[in-house]
């Protein structure tokens, strides 16, 4: 009884809230400071609905919410990088975690 208590807290939750919709199909949306690692945390809430099946993508988005347009803050972020480096402060942090919005629907099979 123990074993399967410790166990159990042991299991993690998916890292997004993944929704059934009437078509046999899922939907979850991951979040991250990058697009792969949006795309990443999307996936991986799919892979754990599917468990062992194989997941597959019907239809997925991108979304950029940052607080410069994509383009402008990589420049700012490049710009910040170098500086930072010149003058020993390390480079000033403007990514937060949810400046990428990657939505997926899929299916288990």
């Amino acid at each position: 009884m123990i074993a399967a208590l410790a166990l159990s807290a042991c299991q993690s939750t998916p890292s997004s809230p993944v929704i059934q919709r009437a078509d046999s199909t899922f939907e979850t949306t991951g979040l991250g400071d990058t697009k792969i690692k949006a795309q990443q945390n999307a996936i991986d809430s799919a892979n754990k609905t599917c468990r062992s099946k194989q997941v597959i993508v019907v239809k997925d988005t991108v979304k950029y919410n940052g607080v410069l347009d994509e383009r402008m803050g990589r420049m700012v972020g490049q710009a910040g990088a170098v500086l930072g480096t010149i003058l020993g402060t390390g480079s000033p942090e403007l990514s937060r975690d949810d400046d990428y919005e990657y939505t997926i629907n899929f299916r288990c099979q």
